[in-house]
């Protein structure tokens, strides 16, 4: 394992090896059907958006577990 990879929760994710993983996170993330990727339903522009929107929705379930996590400490 290279130095500095990122290790989300002690382990190293598996990476997909025959497609660009970016360009499918939509689909995975279950925003997208696969066959809207290539049939002109999104741009270019709708793909930074996704990835926007599930970057602001990641991080929102992160500050909320780290704020129920800190409640269970003091209690």
């Amino acid at each position: 394992m290279e130095e500095g990879a990122f290790k989300p929760a002690g382990y190293l994710p598996c990476e997909y090896q025959n497609l660009n993983g970016w360009i499918y996170a939509p689909v995975t993330a279950g925003i997208w059907k696969q066959h809207e990727l290539w049939d002109g339903t999104y741009t270019f522009k709708d793909l930074l958006d996704a990835h926007e929107m599930m970057m602001v929705k990641a991080e929102n379930q992160r500050r909320e577990e780290e704020y129920q996590a800190s409640l269970r400490e003091r209690d």
